[in-house]
């Protein structure tokens, strides 16, 4: 399996829990991409894209898991949006879809909207993870991204935004989630 991680904005690669996770899936023999994203503080939409396209460039699409935290989620859905093929998973912790007014992503996420028409139709699979007491993400709008991909969330009690601040610096839950998936895989 393939497995991709995003970190979300004025955040770097291996933030928080994504070390460790990286570590984990290492350890199973999976083959992890964990890219440091250009310009954190104030990202482009476009940017972050090209990025990844090239990050997974032949990397084959129907074994990748994307697990994206926070705005990491939005390059994630403008990913599979725009593939060609068939994306595995999409594992949203932290995630959203909609601009909510925050002045840290509201220029990244008004350069375009999502289709999840396209969205759908690309991904297999989706997992949405979300505290219930996230400071930064509005419920509503973390529980609308589950509802967009039809799926039931999983949703923490004071998990907060899933993040070191929270106490996340580990995720054991998360790699439960991944082997599941594996297994649903094989």
């Amino acid at each position: 399996m393939h497995i991709l991680i995003l970190h979300g904005v004025q955040s770097h690669a291996g933030d928080h829990w994504q070390r460790w996770l990286k570590q984990e899936l290492e350890e199973r023999k999976h083959t992890v991409y964990m890219p440091e994203l250009p310009n954190t503080e104030h990202p482009d939409r476009f940017d972050w894209q090209y990025f990844i396209k090239h990050v997974l460039s032949g990397v084959p699409l129907n074994e990748l898991i994307i697990v994206g935290h926070s705005l990491g989620v939005v390059s994630a859905l403008d990913f599979i949006e725009q593939s060609e093929n068939k994306v595995y998973c999409l594992v949203s912790v932290s995630g959203f879809a909609e601009d909510y007014g925050a002045e840290l992503n509201g220029s990244f996420m008004r350069q375009r909207d999502i289709d999840f028409i396209k969205v759908k139709k690309h991904l297999s699979k989706a997992v949405v993870i979300y505290g219930d007491d996230d400071p930064y993400v509005p419920q509503e709008k973390l529980e609308n991204l589950a509802n967009l991909l039809g799926v039931k969330p999983i949703v923490i009690v004071k998990g907060g935004h899933l993040n070191t601040d929270a106490g996340y610096v580990t995720f054991p839950m998360l790699t439960d989630v991944m082997k599941q998936l594996d297994k649903k895989k094989k």
